[in-house]
């Protein structure tokens, strides 16, 4: 058996209360990250819905404007205002 003495069993059993407390002092408090984390997700989540609703307006105002003025070939033709050089 490794330890024989009273002395040895209570430097082991100070060596196991000493990495308890360390293990407690060193903890990252968890809960907190999570709150944090759930609070980032929530502001993603309202972030991507706020800009997912501008593209779909600027969607439908392209459509409108498209569908109010719509080029032909004729506007493209007419649009061309280089000269011919001869």
């Amino acid at each position: 058996m490794i330890f024989n003495t009273p002395t040895q069993f209570a430097v082991l059993a100070l060596c196991l209360i000493a990495g308890w407390l360390l293990g407690l002092a060193s903890a990252s408090g968890g809960s907190r990250w999570r709150n944090r984390l759930r609070e980032v997700e929530a502001e993603h989540a309202a972030y991507r819905a706020d800009a997912e609703a501008r593209i779909k307006a600027a969607e439908a105002e392209r459509d409108r404007l498209a569908a109010a003025a719509p080029i032909t070939a004729q506007m493209v033709a007419g649009a061309d205002t280089r000269r011919d050089i001869v």
